[in-house]
């Protein structure tokens, strides 16, 4: 896909279509979220309605890549498109950026047309922050769009979602994103099918992991988590370990294949899970659901944590976590 203008990719046609017949009609709303699974493509969607919305002579649905709107977003530089996301070394997106953006929504656009927002992710907001956004959702500007960005919608106060046109972006088929990841693949020696299994589906992760050493990172996990099942190293030997990587990529690596073992034990073809010792596999297959789904939700609570600004204590969230599993599977016994 060329750099610009941005296209959507081929599983986002459908909501692209969408979006096109209400800037058709003029019933586009002041403010949308687009929520999903993280690594599906939102903030790219997003960027591409904006490019669309600022472009001043759009063809057929989309930017013409002529205009003088078209060449100030080539360059990243258009006035009226404005990205609100964490600053450099925040985890969150604080009161100060956002009365910032309220002060510049008061204004003309310099371009004279639409102005355009993508705030992501939107749950990074804290509570002041999501307030003083309250006062642009409740009183819009004229031909102003303001599109969240969202990975996990319940984490955004209601008062912000209520105020948004949802719209849930489901994670692509497998027969989608294989088709769209194999062309990308040439030279690699992956199999494609392990690559979107350690990705949660998601193809944008997918696509990273090939420039990266993320697979062999899950694969250590796995390892360590193998060899804690099957009480070869303890909670707290893997934790020590573990806290020194990136934690919250490994609680999201965690999450993905909790989700992978819920799947495998209705049915559903698990490769990761497939290459698992028997006797664990056994065990994994033993494990109440109800208790399965309920330590899912404790390892969300976990995320938060760690994504929000209360610091915790990495080793001991990793030492509960863990201990947690090895109780999980004592039930299995």
């Amino acid at each position: 896909m060329s750099d610009f203008p941005s296209h959507p990719y081929p599983w986002q046609l459908q909501e692209w279509h969408q979006l096109n017949q209400q800037i058709a009609a003029g019933k586009l709303p002041h403010a949308l979220m687009f929520a999903g699974a993280k690594g599906i493509g939102k903030r790219h969607l997003a960027e591409a309605l904006a490019q669309l919305l600022l472009c001043l002579s759009p063809i057929e649905g989309t930017p013409c890549g002529k205009c003088r709107g078209c060449m100030l977003n080539r360059v990243h530089n258009h006035p009226d498109f404005i990205v609100i996301e964490p600053e450099e070394g925040a985890k969150g997106i604080k009161v100060d950026q956002v009365r910032s953006l309220i002060d510049d929504l008061g204004k003309t656009a310099q371009q004279g047309g639409f102005k355009v927002v993508v705030l992501e992710p939107a749950e990074a907001m804290n509570a002041n922050a999501a307030n003083a956004l309250l006062k642009s959702l409740e009183e819009p500007a004229a031909n102003t769009l303001l599109v969240l960005v969202c990975h996990a919608p319940s984490s955004v106060l209601p008062t912000i979602r209520s105020r948004c046109q949802m719209r849930l972006l489901a994670t692509p088929n497998s027969e989608q994103v294989i088709h769209w990841l194999k062309p990308l693949m040439v030279g690699s020696n992956i199999p494609v099918e392990k690559l979107m299994e350690a990705a949660g589906g998601a193809p944008l992760t997918a696509l990273s992991y090939l420039e990266s050493d993320a697979l062999e990172r899950r694969d250590a996990w796995l390892l360590n988590l193998v060899r804690l099942s099957t009480g070869q190293i303890s909670a707290i030997e893997v934790a020590a370990q573990w806290q020194k990587d990136d934690v919250i990529a490994l609680v999201e690596w965690f999450l993905v294949w909790l989700h992978s073992v819920i799947r495998w034990q209705v049915g559903a073809e698990q490769l990761l899970i497939n290459q698992l010792p028997q006797d664990l596999r056994e065990r994994l297959m033993k494990i109440p659901g109800a208790l399965l789904h309920r330590y899912v939700e404790k390892m969300l609570v976990s995320k938060r944590q760690l994504l929000g600004n209360s610091n915790p204590n990495k080793q001991l969230l990793l030492e509960e976590m863990l201990m947690d599993w090895g109780a999980l599977l004592r039930t299995a016994k």
